[in-house]
């Protein structure tokens, strides 16, 4: 797959526990120019990619990831949180359509204090 070079001094990717494995790590290190922000589970310590990550881990970079939930949960609780399509690219849509009604959502909010 071929990603576009974008201009960023930092990107990272966050996710919890559960996506610390070898194989999710080895992607997003070779196969973007992002950074995995995942904390490194207790019991499992091998790997290459794994011990890299767990020496480079950002804990403030990682706190963003509440923000990134709560954005979730907002657009869940607004929007309902079930895709209705059947198929991937439109089930891509339908994501990207909640994700601009919660952006006027939010702007509607604001002007509204």
């Amino acid at each position: 797959m071929q990603y576009e070079q974008y201009d960023v001094i930092n990107q990272y990717i966050l996710a919890d526990k559960a996506y610390d494995t070898e194989i999710i790590k080895q992607t997003i290190i070779e196969e973007t120019t992002a950074l995995p922000e995942i904390p490194v589970k207790t019991r499992q310590k091998r790997g290459t990619y794994r011990s890299k990550c767990r020496v480079i881990f950002r804990p403030r970079v990682y706190r963003f990831r509440n923000q990134v939930e709560g954005v979730n949960s907002v657009e869940k609780r607004k929007f309902s949180g079930i895709n209705n399509s059947r198929s991937t690219n439109l089930q891509i849509k339908e994501t990207k359509m909640k994700n601009v009604f919660y952006t006027i959502y939010q702007s509607i909010q604001i002007v509204q204090k």
